[in-house]
């Protein structure tokens, strides 16, 4: 059964192997308590700490997905846990959600800047206090009903645990992190497709750095706030983390461009690799799609970021976002470059010449999931099989 250690630093690795862990998570079992949070939340009446929960989840948008709620839990677990003793029983029922699939509903919308999660840290702790609403296989439910099915009793949540729920980045790094291991795969893909051949080691550099700031915030201690203004209204610089996230955006987004223009040189080069090029229009839509998709990019995909920079949250989300579009691009590329080499061996070709080894496994795999495509047809479904090829395939190392 994995452990969740408090007296030890969250390292990116350790979360990975959490989440991808099919087993319930448990709190490190005789784990030293740290000292107890100084009580000064002296303006927060008792009876209110619900209450403060309540007035701040006022999130909007789509709701969080439930791969990124999962890693909230483990993230505040962990930072809660760490940094005071009292916050245990809260930290055990965020390890219970987790471990039973229960996940708070939380929206897109709603942080704002450095340092500002309150938003969607209230919806996430609302149903400590069986209060709001949480997603429990598949259906939306009220909290307290779900906390009644298990004969969960709500922890004691005290003025000094709200504030120090909602102090935290949790939500910032569910996004940093899932970002940063699907920039991770992505290169991994993209070094195997050949997308990469001039800018790899750039690109693993940026990463690097990033790895080490993302890190860095998963084990930050947050301010110490003691009354919920001022909670609301400390302004954050800028941090290591946000510029951390601009390079991985940075990187991500040079990727999919570098994808797109092969894409494009590819198809308009190869009779736009239909089976039948004088009664097929094969995949000719295929350029302008990605080079939509490098459109949506905007500024990252320049040599020079002349974007404004974002901080926090929408740093974070603004990086998964790009990532998500370097995937599509990239598994455009990988159906574009699967076509072609289908084309060839059907005219004979030599494809111990062109393929590596790990090419060859690749798109044996890749044809598990998208056919080749011997006449016109519509295309959408292929490129999502794609890009989820790109993301959750096991690339091996060039």
């Amino acid at each position: 059964m994995p452990y969740l250690y408090l007296d030890e630093p969250l390292t990116l690795s350790t979360l990975a192997a959490l989440l991808r862990s099919p087993e319930a998570v448990r709190l490190q079992p005789n784990a030293a308590s740290p000292s107890p949070a100084d009580p000064t939340a002296k303006s927060l009446a008792p009876a209110s700490a619900a209450g403060l929960l309540t007035a701040l989840a006022a999130g909007t948008g789509p709701e969080l997905p439930a791969a990124l709620v999962r890693r909230m839990l483990l993230l505040a677990a962990h930072r809660l846990g760490r940094t005071d003793a009292a916050a245990e029983p809260v930290v055990r029922r965020l390890l219970d959600f987790y471990s039973r699939e229960v996940w708070p509903v939380v929206y897109e919308q709603g942080s704002l800047g450095a340092g500002h999660d309150q938003v969607p840290l209230a919806h996430l702790g609302l149903p400590l206090a069986g209060l709001g609403e949480v997603n429990y296989q598949g259906y939306r439910l009220a909290a307290a009903d779900v906390l009644g099915l298990f004969g969960w009793e709500p922890p004691q949540l005290t003025p000094t645990l709200a504030l120090g729920l909602l102090s935290g980045s949790d939500f910032t790094l569910a996004y940093a992190t899932e970002a940063l291991e699907r920039a991770d795969h992505l290169l991994r893909a993209a070094a195997v497709v050949g997308a990469l051949a001039t800018i790899s080691a750039h690109l693993d550099d940026l990463l690097a750095d990033a790895r080490q700031a993302i890190e860095a915030a998963c084990n930050a201690t947050p301010p110490a706030f003691t009354s919920p203004t001022e909670l609301l209204t400390t302004s954050l610089p800028a941090s290591a983390l946000d510029r951390a996230l601009a390079q991985l955006t940075h990187a991500a987004a040079q990727v999919g461009a570098q994808a797109a223009q092969r894409t494009a040189a590819l198809i308009t080069q190869s009779g736009h690799l239909a089976a039948e090029p004088s009664q097929q229009l094969g995949l000719l839509a295929l350029p302008r799609v990605a080079a939509s998709l490098v459109q949506q990019c905007g500024g990252w995909t320049d040599a020079g970021d002349a974007r404004q920079p974002l901080q926090g949250a929408a740093a974070a989300q603004e990086a998964r976002r790009i990532v998500e579009l370097a995937e599509q691009m990239l598994g455009i590329e990988l159906l574009a470059a699967a076509q072609a080499l289908d084309l060839r061996e059907l005219a004979g070709g030599d494809l111990g010449l062109v393929l590596s080894p790990a090419l060859t496994q690749a798109v044996a795999a890749f044809r598990q999931h998208v056919t080749f495509a011997a006449h016109d047809r519509v295309l959408a479904p292929d490129l999502h099989r794609a890009a989820r090829f790109v993301r959750e395939h096991a690339w091996a190392q060039e």
